[in-house]
């Protein structure tokens, strides 16, 4: 039997995927569970698992290239039996075996006036001003030549192996330099400068899938509530283990256990209540953004949110995730108020219901945006709990319990 493994979606906005690196090679024998492969999606870099025993018959993909989700990347020969054979490529194989095929050589055809090229390449040769027939007696053109090796000659004898460096990561023409001129690196640098020439950036999958989100969140029908909350008793309980942010994850997850609508998503014909408080919330690395989500917070103590936070950003820092790391939530949070930042609206996450955005404290006060679906929730239901999550920040007993 053969079992095909396929490039896995590891995210709901995953498209594609790039194959990093393999860990089998054809032959090989795996189990259930073994790590076979590591593919880096728009998230991250995550492992593919082999789901049934076999041996490795096949390897699709070559390291470091892409392909879309739901290609075939690895076959699998789950029969026992099963053995690698290798068979001996044939090219070109004659049916008559005994008799062998004759190859017969063309030899181009040379005028006396002009060296053996294509009607392109003459051309070409005429713009750049270079003589053919000259070039290919001195062995620095081929014979016959064609128009890609004329402009490979103009380009190796007029720019310096740096200059087609820059040329080549600024995608710039040679044809926007003036013929006949020797160019090298700092000719192309002050082109640059003085054209104001932008550095193409190509969009890697985790670009394109952050530019998919944000498409989809702008088309949701929101609104913002903006308020302040009272943070003096809460910096009471606040150290290096229980943060601010370790905090605010508690207590909106307790504000979450006392309105079910933000703890709600959307389905195709339905509302979905989920029955505990799942939060996803925005982490940063350099300029990529993460939303893990933090499981379940109701039922966890501050010091077991901490250490969810220390895996994540451990994760973060590897780039390594599992798929189920992004999933589940139904509310968020963004913090830039430990950057400074005195009050900002975020956008909401995915399917999402609303998000918290958390700007910075300002004479033990805390400005505060909710961010929220229109479809799953109004601005009656947002002012509960919004007034929810002020008096439980302000509740020293809930500090306590949380503890524990």
């Amino acid at each position: 039997m053969v079992y095909e493994i396929a490039m896995p979606q590891l995210s709901d906005s995953m498209e594609e995927g790039t194959l990093i690196s393999w860990k089998v090679k054809a032959g090989d024998e795996v189990k259930v569970g073994d790590v076979i492969a590591d593919v880096e999606s728009d998230k991250a870099i995550m492992e593919v698992q082999s789901f049934k025993d076999g041996v490795v018959r096949e390897l699709k993909l070559k390291e470091g290239e892409t392909a879309l989700v739901g290609t075939i990347i690895a076959v699998i020969d789950t029969d026992k039996e099963f053995k690698k054979v290798v068979e001996p490529e044939v090219i070109d194989k004659p049916k008559d075996t005994k008799t062998k095929p004759v190859f017969v050589k063309k030899e181009p055809i040379v005028t006396k006036n002009e060296g053996a090229a294509s009607p392109k390449a003459k051309l070409e040769a005429k713009k750049y001003g270079i003589e053919i027939k000259k070039l290919q007696k001195s062995g620095r053109l081929p014979t016959p030549a064609h128009k890609q090796e004329i402009e490979d000659f103009y380009i190796r004898r007029y720019f310096t192996p740096k200059a087609l460096k820059l040329l080549d990561k600024y995608h710039l023409s040679v044809e926007l330099f003036e013929k006949g001129k020797k160019y090298g690196e700092r000719d192309i640098l002050d082109f640059i400068e003085k054209e104001n020439v932008p550095l193409p950036k190509p969009l890697t999958s985790r670009d394109k899938a952050m530019i998919s989100t944000v498409m989809e969140a702008v088309k949701k029908p929101v609104y913002h509530l903006y308020d302040e909350i009272d943070v003096t008793k809460l910096k009471q309980f606040a150290n290096k283990e229980a943060t601010i942010t370790v905090w605010f994850i508690k207590l909106i997850g307790e504000a979450m256990m006392h309105h079910d609508f933000v703890r709600t998503t959307l389905g195709t014909d339905e509302l979905q209540v989920w029955t505990n408080a799942s939060i996803s919330v925005a982490m940063a690395d350099k300029d990529m953004l993460y939303m893990p989500v933090f499981k379940d917070v109701n039922k966890k103590s501050i010091k077991e949110i901490s250490q969810d936070l220390k895996d994540f950003k451990e994760k973060i820092q590897t780039k390594r995730f599992l798929p189920d790391d992004f999933k589940g939530s139904t509310f968020g949070i963004s913090n830039l108020g430990m950057m400074g930042i005195k009050q900002f609206d975020a956008m909401i996450n995915r399917s999402d219901s609303g998000i918290v955005a958390i700007g910075s404290e300002d004479g033990g006060k805390v400005a505060i945006t909710l961010t929220m679906d229109h479809r799953i929730i109004n601005g009656y239901q947002a002012a509960e709990f919004m007034n929810t999550l002020k008096r439980l920040v302000l509740d020293a007993n809930f500090y306590r319990d949380a503890k524990d």
